[in-house]
């Protein structure tokens, strides 16, 4: 899979593919280099890594997702 192929998939494939790299003992750079990926291609589509946990997690959200601005006066505050 080339660059351009994993930047089509949705973040949580990313995450999954990036992880299947980590499951097999690569590190974030190397994972990261196997798909000829930056930080920051990661971040732009909600792709971190999560040192805690040792691997990428997604964090989609689309849009604007500010749940203190819900007009609809439902949200919790």
């Amino acid at each position: 899979m080339d660059r351009a192929e994993f930047m089509a998939l949705d973040p949580s494939e990313k995450a999954e593919k990036l992880n299947g790299l980590i499951d097999e003992g690569k590190t974030q750079k190397e994972a990261m280099d196997a798909y000829g990926i930056t930080i920051r291609d990661l971040m732009a589509t909600q792709v971190l890594f999560s040192k805690a946990e040792g691997k990428f997690i997604s964090k989609a959200v689309g849009g604007f997702s500010n749940f203190h601005s819900d007009t609809t006066g439902e949200a919790a505050k």
